[in-house]
């Protein structure tokens, strides 16, 4: 009996096409590096995000080398009218078919701020944004890009269709004091993935989430890049060793996460957890 050659093939055979990638919040931080990481890949990347001089300066300058493949345009996630607006200008530049929907953008803020605690009625403005931002956003984002990336007849024998990917936090497990507004929503993400992966089915569509834990992406702006900030800046020995991993997260890690989940046909309605093992640890100081 002849024993068939290994394949030179080091993963999926679809894993080389380029593809269609949409990112909220492009414009910094987790989101920025997403977007830097796919460009080199292969992949057209379109972002969303309301800070227009950080949005500028991002796709024109920082990932100006990847044109024509790069473009974004200004949207409020808190506003379904920009959300429509935003996902209308990404259609047009991908010729009216999205790959990848990463809905990234929110309020990275965990704490209630000025101190303040649920008792304090003023933080139900707070929550409001944390729900409308967090949440509904991501909602609304997928609904309006459903259309530009369902099949109409998706089979078991295809290959991997459209994927939507969430970015929530490890915090959608464990909490701090006066976080309730941005765990909540965290978590709630954790339900939409799965409600909104058992939907999409129909559509050959996948739904994922990916839950970082501490990822330092403080230099992933244009201050960082003016002023030569590095990840290996930032952090000391105590911050690195609370994590079984050794070190404190990359903005890298999340995106090779989403990478990873682009092409994993086999997964939907997943969590993956990115924290460098620091929620398995009891007690961060031994």
């Amino acid at each position: 009996m002849s024993i068939p050659e290994a394949s030179s093939s080091t993963g999926s055979p679809h894993r080389s096409k380029p593809k269609n990638v949409l990112i909220t919040g492009g414009a910094q931080g987790i989101g920025r590096c997403t977007a830097r990481h796919l460009l080199t890949q292969g992949h057209s990347v379109f972002l969303l995000d309301f800070n227009e001089a950080e949005l500028t300066y991002t796709t024109k300058t920082h990932l100006a080398a990847y044109a024509p493949r790069i473009s974004s345009a200004l949207c409020n996630l808190r506003s379904p009218a920009s959300i429509k607006e935003g996902v209308s200008a990404a259609t047009s530049f991908f010729s009216n078919h999205i790959d990848v929907l990463i809905n990234n953008g929110g309020i990275a803020r965990a704490y209630f701020t000025g101190g303040k605690t649920m008792e304090d009625p003023e933080t139900l403005s707070e929550w409001t944004a944390y729900l409308e931002t967090n949440l509904t956003a991501p909602f609304l984002v997928s609904q309006a890009v459903i259309p530009y990336m369902k099949r109409p007849s998706p089979s078991p024998t295809d290959e991997p269709g459209g994927c939507i990917i969430h970015i929530s936090s490890f915090r959608a497990h464990q909490s701090d004091p006066n976080c309730e507004g941005y765990a909540s929503t965290k978590a709630g993400l954790l339900g939409l993935t799965h409600a909104m992966a058992v939907s999409a089915q129909q559509w050959g569509i996948r739904v994922n989430m990916v839950s970082p834990g501490w990822i330092s992406v403080r230099h992933e702006n244009r201050e960082g890049d003016k002023n030569g900030l590095k990840w290996e800046d930032s952090h000391d020995d105590e911050d690195h060793a609370q994590h079984l991993a050794g070190r404190v997260g990359r903005g890298e890690d999340i995106a090779e996460a989403v990478e990873y989940l682009m092409h994993a046909g086999f997964m939907s309605g997943q969590e993956v957890v990115v924290d460098g093992g620091a929620s398995k640890r009891k007690n961060p100081k031994v």
